[in-house]
């Protein structure tokens, strides 16, 4: 599964990482989630903007 498979599959955060049935992120988590989530999201474009498909067609 690539990170933006993922990501896109990831539910909802809860304030946990990985393993749910302990307490909330530590920093190094919420640091190391962060990165994830850059990683996944690096060079991504939605090409289903509106805007743009309006802007084509003028």
């Amino acid at each position: 599964m690539s990170p933006l498979e993922a990501l896109i599959n990831e539910s909802i955060p809860t304030g946990t990482y990985g393993d749910t049935h302990r307490g909330p992120w530590t920093p190094a988590e919420q640091e190391q989630h962060r990165l994830d989530l850059e990683h996944a999201l690096d060079g991504w474009h939605w090409t289903g903007d509106p805007r743009r498909v309006r802007a084509q067609a003028a």
